[in-house]
């Protein structure tokens, strides 16, 4: 039997705490009932001699620490166990600061979010890149099997499958991107396209979140392999999910390559957008429902003025904060009567300080929610206090007597707490500028009080805009939008809200981790020796998170 081989950035490991990200511990919550191998960077940052020379292949051979652990899980009545062997390593000074800091983070992830603007590079840090690629792809080549399948995510491993090829391994190895693809016109700009493009091609599958990814990315691959592709076909695919009648998924692209290394390589590309555990999180929900002293909603034309809005971010560009807390200001301003009543609670992660254009945005950030409370104080002899933090209280409507227009936390959440901050909230606010899917949007949505919920305001620049077309979907580029869209979620009657949630939840429940995890794994195992367990994630525990 094969195994399944995860490379991931971060590893969530059983007994860390919440902060591995979002990305690992949603792969930590579908990897369970097969053999699975899972790689990845432990986080540490570690002095090397060879970080004193130029070669960055003098250190590619790290010493890899190895975890073998029994990861259990609840699947419906039946328990399983799954097998899971932690393969990590620390990464030198050097190979952060060019792999992770300088081409990964200032390079690729601005590009792809459509940033080009903030694009910073040296000449060596494209070389990390590739450095830290040869290096997984050399570690999998030792731990692996000819039988394994390999599962590969995100940008920091875009040229992981080309040194595998390299090798000599004829595994099969899908790469699934986490953050939006950009159009043609954004991997024009950057010199190193046409070679990562070309290293991008030796995966099997390539999944992005949603159909227009995957239409940006056909275009790219149409031309920067146009001397290489021998053909290019739309195919169909028909599958069985566990309870739905059997349906014909949008179909995937094929190309046909012809490249050096794999002469007639054929290379699926097609959209898997990522879910959540819904039916988790609603019992979380329900338990929450049992303790809750909230009064029964009242059917009124016009809600209270007195609402709770909630926001959970990093601290990125691409997240869209300081344009929300613009149109909020400009909100206040112009809607009066919300003042002294209206809370927005801001949970925002600080990310990435190490890079001198987040630690200016982080400034920035604290300085404009100060600005505002500053601003809309009660009134002058007010006593309202100045620290803008919140305790796990405010998440569950015990609020502070003194009333401020933001209320401000850096505050890692456990995955309790946040969903009953979502539970307790009448707008979940997703301002995302660009953004690959956003689990938060979809979590609002699974936590909330199906009897009184509340109203998800989700940026149509957010992967999960495509699916979730009954939120109130907003231009965060524009304030007009923003505003509107924020008064149209205050005052919304009790019915519409309801029809709303009840659309957007059956969208989660179809569309859910589990239903991501099966369709990309059965286009990578090619539909004949992967079967997936179809009640894995039925009643598997969530584990904590934040912000992806």
């Amino acid at each position: 039997m094969s195994r399944l081989a995860v490379l991931s950035n971060r590893v969530k490991m059983p007994d860390s705490g919440p902060m591995a990200g979002g990305l690992a511990v949603a792969l930590q919550d579908v990897l369970v009932g097969s053999p699975v191998i899972w790689m990845g960077w432990n986080g540490k940052v570690v002095d090397n001699k060879a970080d004193d020379t130029d070669d960055f292949c003098s250190y590619t051979d790290h010493e890899f620490d190895i975890r073998e652990d029994i990861a259990l899980a609840t699947t419906g009545t039946n328990g399983a166990s799954t097998n899971v062997t932690y393969l990590t390593t620390t990464l030198t000074t050097k190979q952060y600061r060019h792999f992770y800091c300088g081409f990964a983070n200032n390079v690729l992830w601005p590009l792809l979010h459509e940033q080009a603007d903030l694009i910073s590079q040296t000449p060596e840090d494209y070389a990390g890149y590739e450095s830290v690629n040869r290096l997984f792809a050399r570690q999998l080549k030792k731990a692996l099997h000819p039988e394994d399948v390999i599962w590969i995510h995100d940008y920091h491993f875009l040229s992981v499958a080309y040194y595998c090829r390299q090798l000599g391994m004829r595994n099969r190895i899908g790469f699934f991107l986490h953050i939006p693809f950009a159009p043609l016109k954004f991997w024009q700009q950057l010199d190193q396209s046409a070679e990562l493009i070309e290293h991008l091609a030796h995966y099997d599958v390539l999944g992005m979140q949603t159909q227009q990814d995957k239409t940006n990315c056909l275009a790219v691959f149409r031309h920067y392999l146009k001397a290489s592709l021998l053909s290019d076909l739309p195919i169909h695919t028909a599958y069985m999910r566990r309870g739905l009648t059997k349906t014909t998924r949008s179909p995937s692209a094929q190309l046909m390559l012809n490249l050096t290394s794999c002469p007639a390589h054929c290379l699926t590309i097609n959209a898997y957008p990522i879910g959540i555990n819904a039916a988790r999180i609603q019992q979380q929900a329900s338990d929450l429902a049992a303790q809750s002293k909230r009064p029964i909603p009242k059917h009124r034309p016009i809600k209270s003025a007195a609402q709770h809005i909630i926001a959970v971010d990093r601290i990125d560009y691409s997240k869209g904060l300081l344009e929300r807390f613009s149109a909020y200001r400009r909100f206040l301003q112009h809607y009066r009567v919300y003042q002294n009543q209206l809370k927005l609670t801001q949970i925002a992660c600080p990310s990435r300080l190490d890079l001198p254009t987040y630690q200016h945005l982080y400034n920035n950030v604290k300085q404009t929610v100060r600005d505002i409370n500053q601003q809309f104080l009660p009134d002058v002899g007010s006593s309202a206090s100045s620290n803008n933090t919140f305790s796990t209280a405010d998440t569950t409507g015990d609020f502070v007597e003194n009333w401020q227009a933001i209320r401000y936390s850096e505050t890692v959440l456990n995955h309790d707490a946040l969903m009953a901050a979502f539970w307790h909230s009448d707008v979940g606010w997703v301002n995302s500028l660009k953004d690959g899917m956003n689990l938060v949007a979809k979590e609002y949505i699974a936590a909330q009080n199906p009897d009184d919920p509340g109203v998800l305001l989700l940026s149509r620049y957010a992967g999960a805009a495509e699916q979730m077309q009954a939120a109130i979907i907003i231009d965060p580029r524009q304030p007009k939008s923003i505003i509107q869209g924020l008064k149209k979620a205050l005052e919304m009657p009790l019915m519409q809200r309801k029809e709303r949630y009840q659309e957007l939840l059956y969208g989660l429940q179809q569309d859910n981790l589990h239903a991501w995890q099966q369709d990309f794994l059965d286009d990578l195992y090619g539909n004949k020796e992967h079967q997936v367990a179809s009640a894995r994630l039925e009643t598997r525990q969530m584990p904590e998170r934040q912000e992806q």
